[in-house]
Parts: structure tokens; sequence; C-alpha cells
């Protein structure tokens, strides 16, 4: 009868699931239906991949191809900013100048630029607002060169004699100090503004987009990249110009993206729409970098588009023809917190032309308000909620122990599911002994939704239950008597026993035999 209550229970559970509203679990985070949001986004979803996370509850609630590898364009931005920060002692008052190699190696590239000039030196906070706002290419390089001159001159890195010491920091120890001549002779306080190194090669040997085998800086992006478990993602420079070499994620973009969240000045950095600054010293230089990120604006465009979306926080943009339109978009509301990647969003058309509809901030904002409207942090077991029981032994008039969550359990729902959608499985022993304490681990409840594990619980004893010390003789003295090795031993006695018995009657049987033939010697 039990069993066939389980079944009935399970069978129901699955029917509810199918039977909820357009969002249902796959194989990894909800499906959304594009057609719900037509009338803002009418021809979405637009991009190659998409990697949506909850970052209250670190669940994973979209994915689309997350771990296909594409160039991500300036989105490369924001592990520069991870490894500037990180190994720019200082960073915030570091003072650096523009070289004059910045401006030479990009060149024709067609690169987005902060507007600066070569000689300018600007703090290293600075810099990050310039490289991340208007996403300066020549802010990016600047930074990479800076980190590369530290290096040169044992600033930085010199601890590391493993992989920092081998051949291909050997090169860029010879690229650094070429870079910048000062910094051997201890000069930090800013890079070079001449290049002795691009200038020495022609413009057929120099290749802008790639740098792996000449900058510490770079190699600092793929170790960090590999250290936070990355493994489709590699950098060949510190901007996002494409190279066959250079590419990531939609699924490591986030997780760099939320590691870069947790340092300093991230999260102002990015937010911020229009950034004033001037050269240290030179405040008649002011100046006002805006930011790329159109989500973050309610301006008026040329395109006739508008993006805006008002609970945007960040993140950062990119594109190229190469990688079309790219975004890692932030959002917070009502107390929830949402990172979204959303690669490939097409900038160029099949005869070459530009596409002016930004497609990836359509498809971030549709995300957006679906998880927002949609989904919720719902308590699916509450702690000392009955799930279980199991047989107990050696306890006086009680046959069985109740079993209860050992604390609250939130998840990330649709808002639509109902408490019958959530099966819940236990693993508990064939039965327990007393004693047993109240709150004392016996087993696991998984919880799953639609096929999908959603949480485990520990399932603790309701109750403290003392032990029958005469129930557990009388129970270990029946389980002695009808063990296997007293079965044997038993049955081996009684052999013994029975050829004991057997050996005696031969016994005594010769020896009446052998009384018989001296009473017939006698007569």
């Amino acid at each position: 009868m039990r069993q066939l209550r389980k079944i009935t229970a399970v069978f129901l559970a699955v029917l509810c699931a199918a039977m909820t509203w357009g969002i249902s679990a796959s194989a990894e985070g909800f499906e959304y239906n594009w057609d719900t949001d037509k009338e803002n986004n009418p021809d979405g979803p637009h991009c190659k991949a998409y990697f949506m996370l909850n970052l209250d509850t670190d669940k994973v609630v979209y994915a689309e191809n997350a771990d296909e590898q594409l160039p991500m364009a300036s989105l490369t931005k924001i592990m520069s900013y991870i490894v500037a920060y990180e190994n720019i002692p200082d960073i915030e008052n570091a003072e650096i100048t523009i070289p004059q190699s910045v401006v030479d190696e990009l060149v024709g590239t067609g690169s987005s630029v902060a507007d600066f000039d070569v000689g300018d030196t600007f703090t290293g906070e600075q810099m990050l607002y310039l490289m991340m706002v208007p996403s300066g290419n020549n802010a990016a390089l600047t930074l990479a060169k800076y980190v590369d001159s530290l290096y040169a001159s044992g600033q930085i890195g010199q601890e590391d004699t493993g992989s920092a010491s081998g051949e291909g920091s050997s090169s860029t120890t010879e690229s650094s100090s070429n870079d910048d001549p000062e910094a051997a002779g201890g000069n930090t306080d800013s890079v070079s503004s001449s290049s002795a190194s691009t200038s020495s090669q022609s413009s057929e040997e120099f290749d802008p987009t790639d740098y792996s085998e000449t900058s510490y800086f770079v190699q600092l992006m793929n170790e960090k990249a590999a250290e936070l478990g990355c493994t489709n993602t590699h950098f060949t420079n510190p901007h996002g110009l494409h190279n066959e070499n250079h590419y990531s994620t939609a699924r490591d973009m986030v997780t760099i993206t939320k590691y870069a969240m947790s340092l300093p000045l991230f999260t102002q950095v990015t937010s911020t729409t229009a950034y004033n600054y001037y050269p240290i010293g030179h405040p008649e230089k002011e100046k006002t970098a805006n930011t790329t990120n159109k989500m973050l604006t309610n301006w008026a465009y040329n395109d006739g588009y508008s993006y805006y979306y008002r609970y945007a926080t960040g993140v950062k943009t990119g594109s190229h023809d190469q990688a079309g339109y790219c975004i890692v978009a932030s959002a917070t509301y009502e107390g929830y917190t949402y990172v979204v990647a959303c690669l490939g969003s097409p900038s160029v058309d099949a005869n070459g032309e530009s596409i002016a509809l930004h497609g990836e901030m359509r498809d971030a904002a549709t995300l957006f308000r679906w998880a927002f409207l949609g989904l919720e942090i719902r308590t699916v077991v509450a702690q000392g909620d009955l799930l279980a029981d199991v047989p107990l032994k050696y306890a006086w008039q009680q046959d069985n122990l109740q079993l209860v969550a050992g604390e609250n359990v939130s998840v990330m729902l649709p808002k639509s599911v109902d408490a019958s959608s959530i099966i819940v499985e236990t693993d508990v022993p064939e039965n327990v002994q007393a004693p047993i304490e109240r709150g004392q681990q016996v087993g696991t409840a998984t919880m799953s939704y639609a096929g999908e594990v959603i949480a485990t619980v520990p399932l603790v004893a309701s109750e403290s239950v003392s032990r029958s010390e005469m129930l557990s003789f009388i129970s270990q003295g029946t389980s002695v008597f009808t063990s296997p090795w007293f079965l044997i031993i038993m049955g081996v006695i009684a052999a013994l026993i029975v050829i004991y018995i057997i050996l005696i009657f031969l016994y005594r049987r010769k020896q009446r035999q052998l009384r018989k033939v001296r009473k017939y010697r006698d007569l």
C-alpha cells in the first residue's frame, strides 16, 4: 500500500510539472519562451549564446550554447581590470604616463579609444575608468604595458620562479625593457613613450591582436582565467581585438564578471554613465567619457532605438565584426540581482553593411524582465518539516523514528510552480538503533523539480529516544542464536556428539563381542 501511494505521488508531481506556466526546468536553468515578450523584443532572440546567473543563490536560471567558444571583443577588458587591479601596487594612486607605443600599435585597427594624448599622466584609477566606461583600447594597452614594465624592472612577478621565468616570460622581459628603457633603471612611475621593439619591426611582422608571447600582462590574464576555472577561455591581448586564439564563452564571461564584482571600484566604475577626467596637473584639459552601455542611459541615439533598462547596473559591452555585439549586463530589482552574458548578436549583415540594432541589449533586458517577474527565491522545506520515518530498534514501545528537515531550504523557482511539483526522495538506513539524540542526522532528502535536483537537506531525528537494555539484551541474544556462525558452531557440536555416540556404541558392541569370545574359550 505504501509503495502504491509513492508511485501515485510521483505520477501526480510529474503531471503538475508538465502543466506549469511556460517556464519549466531544463538540463540547466529554466526554459524561456522568447515569444512572450514580442512587444519589447519583436525579433528576439538575437545572440548565439547566453548564460544568466542569480547572484543571490548562485543559481543558473538560463543557459543556451553557454560553452560555445566565441570571440568576445571588449568584454576582454573585464579580465584586464582584474589583472591590472590585482598587480599594480596602490593602483588608485599609481601615476601612469601614456606611451607613444600605444598609439603606434593601435594605428589602423579601428579601435575604440579614450580621449587622451601621448605623454598625459593619469592615476591607475583614472585608467580603469577610461578602459571600462568609453571602452578605451588605448587605456587597456597602457595598463598592460605598465604591468609589463613593473615586471621587467623586478617590481612584480619575480617570486614566480616557474612559469614566469620560462621562455614566454623571457620574451616578456625583453619586450617590456625595450618599450620602457627607463623602467630597468628603476623609474616605474610611468611607462616610457618610446617603443624600440615596435619600431624595429615591420608593419607586416607586428600583430596588434597577439601579445601572448611578449606580454606578462596577457600571461597573467590566462593564468587568472585558469584559476577561476574558465576552461574555454584564452586571451592574446588586453583589449579584445579579434584573433583566432582570443575567445571565451558566455559561462566563462559570467564567471569572470562575478569575480570582478568582488573587487573594489569595479561595480562603481562599470555603472558610471559619464566620467569627467583630466591628466594629472592639467585641469584645463578636462574632458568627459561616456559609457558604451546604452542600457544605462536614457539618451536618444541616432539609430532610433532605445535600450534603456531602468534596473540595469552595468557591466561591459563589446563589438567587432567577428564577435558581433556582446554584453555582460547586471541588474537589480526588489532584492534580486542577476548577471547575464549575451554573445554574438550580428553587427553586420550578409552584405557587410552595419546593423544598427543592438540585439544583445534587447535580449538582456528581455531576460531581466522574465527573471524579475517570473522567478523567485522560495522556501521549499522549513526546518522541522516531517519528511520521513525509519524503523527503530531497542526502544520501549516505539517502533519508528520520525525524521525532519535539519535546516531551511530556499531555492530559485518559477513563481507558478506548485509545491506538489517538487519531488522529495529520501535516503535513510533500513533501521536505526536507540539511543538517538534529537537533531542527530540519520539521512538526507533530495528535492528535484522536473528532473533537476534543486536542493539536498539533512534528515535529523525529531526527538531523543533512550535505549531499553532489556529489549537490547533479548534482541542481541536472539541475534546471537540465529546468527550463521552460531548455527555452524552448534551444527559442528551436534555432529561431534553424534560421532561420539556412534563411537561409544561401536566401542560397547566390540566389548560385548570380546566378552563372548572369552566365555567361549573358558568353556
